[in-house]
């Protein structure tokens, strides 16, 4: 993959800068020449929030959370002709829309990855020019978003994790370099992200706090922690490693962490008032999540049927009745926090409004996009365990704070697996997880899909530029 000679200074998309809030301000469309940039802090500072931003490029705000990974998920009526992501529901990996999908997720994933590897090809070499703690700061962030995106990039490109350890998957690329990466297997590049995360984490503990806003203070390293690959990100990505490498004991270890740090609470039930304070994503549960300007835009072009004549062919949705299954409406599901502040209803329909910005005027709930949250370590130490009735708790503990009522029929294996996959389709709605979950799993077939699935309907084709100029 061709790298630039000059890393680009990631203009905040127009009318980003405010919405961004925090670090620095950057001025749009500035290149500066690396050595430059890595004298300062400052610099290493814009490089990163430049990487943040690329990562919603096409990828965290688009094809990796509400549209291609969701589509695949099946969270969408996708069935009217010219519906754009009808392809995607099924998995037509040879239909142009569906290529240039995978080819941008590809694309936009290794530009993203360079400029995390062109921060560490510089930042030992510039360690004296860092305060505080910063050093560590950069660099373990840098580490653990190496890491993120690369398992992100297994999940799509690699196999079915229960059948193809020893099978080249993609590249793990660690240096900012015009030079090829050969395609590492499923068991290396697990290995490589659970490296760079073993040092990210001992970095990072250096800040193991989690903050909204400090904005009184100079320190912008330490602002808004939940939108910074952060020590308990580390713990999190690990949790979600383990589990998908079939390692349940280290799984449930690292879950058990996040969870007891305390510090990602639950939206209160109790005072938890959408119309008063708009937090529809549930930020104080998000351990990692991307600040992203476009936000709105791209989340009224896609969940917004009112007035849109046209919208069952260029919207997202599922049939009221379709969404009402999902959240057990006949079995008290009424009451689901997520039900109530997340889906609305037009002429039979359902949609999400889990990302509309309308009214949002605290910036610490703007723009969030949840990459990891607090729910899915709980889904995780419920799998995990070896203790049923433990897994029922836990499973419980989530369903309690969704305002709903706590199981208390005896788990089997059979039921636990059966909760657990309910919770993920509700609670990871347009978010991508769900179609990770079964591949995970290697669920045949993919439930509300009409396609016949095999392990290998669950992989990503390498892009056509990649095949060619890659000699792969």
């Amino acid at each position: 993959m061709k790298k630039p000679l000059y890393i680009l200074l990631f203009c905040l998309l127009a009318t980003g800068i405010s919405s961004c809030k925090k670090w620095l301000d950057v001025k749009p469309g500035t290149q500066v020449i690396q050595d430059e940039m890595f004298s300062t802090e400052a610099g290493f500072n814009q490089a990163l929030l430049g990487s943040y931003l690329q990562m919603g490029t096409g990828l965290y705000a688009d094809n990796l959370t509400m549209t291609t990974i969701s589509a695949m998920g099946q969270n969408y009526q996708t069935t009217a002709t010219g519906h754009p992501m009808l392809e995607h529901a099924r998995y037509n990996y040879t239909a142009p829309v569906v290529k240039l999908a995978i080819a941008t997720i590809w694309g936009n994933m290794y530009k993203a990855i360079g400029g995390v590897n062109n921060i560490l090809d510089h930042v030992d070499q510039a360690k004296g020019i860092f305060l505080k703690n910063h050093y560590n700061l950069v660099k373990g962030e840098a580490l653990g978003l190496r890491a993120y995106m690369h398992f992100d990039l297994l999940r799509m490109f690699g196999p079915v994790p229960v059948n193809g350890g020893s099978v080249k998957a993609i590249p793990y690329i660690k240096t900012f370099s015009k030079e090829l990466s050969p395609l590492s297997t499923t068991t290396e590049v697990i290995a490589l992200c659970l490296k760079d995360l073993d040092e990210a984490e001992q970095l990072l503990s250096v800040y193991p706090e989690i903050v909204y806003n400090t904005e009184a203070s100079a320190d912008e390293f330490t602002n808004y922690t939940r939108n910074h690959f952060n020590y308990w990100a580390v713990k999190a990505l690990k949790a979600r490693i383990y589990l998908y490498a079939g390692d349940k004991v280290k799984a449930l270890q690292y879950a058990k962490e996040v969870i007891a740090s305390g510090k990602f609470p639950f939206v209160n039930r109790n005072t938890f008032n959408l119309t008063a304070n708009q937090d529809r994503t549930f930020s104080t549960e998000h351990v990692f999540a991307l600040n992203l300007p476009l936000t709105k835009t791209l989340v009224d072009i896609r969940f917004r049927l009112e007035g849109n004549t046209t919208f069952q062919s260029s919207t997202f949705f599922l049939t009221t009745a379709t969404m009402n299954t999902v959240f057990d409406i006949a079995q008290a599901g009424s009451t689901d926090y997520r039900y109530l502040y997340h889906i609305r209803t037009f002429n039979g329909f359902a949609y999400s409004s889990k990302f509309w910005q309308d009214g949002i005027t605290n910036l610490q709930l703007s723009n969030q996009v949840p990459l990891i949250r607090l729910s899915e370590m709980y889904y995780i130490a419920a799998e995990a365990t070896t203790d049923l009735t433990e897994a029922r708790t836990l499973v419980n503990e989530i369903r309690i704070n969704r305002g709903l009522p706590a199981l208390t029929s005896t788990f089997t294996e059979p039921i636990r697996m059966q909760e657990i996959a309910k919770e993920y389709i509700k609670e990871f709605y347009a978010e991508g997880q769900l179609f990770f979950y079964y591949k995970r799993l290697g669920t045949l077939p993919v439930p509300r899909s009409a396609v016949t699935m095999t392990a290998a309907t669950y992989v990503f084709p390498l892009p056509d530029t990649e095949i060619e100029f890659g000699n792969r």
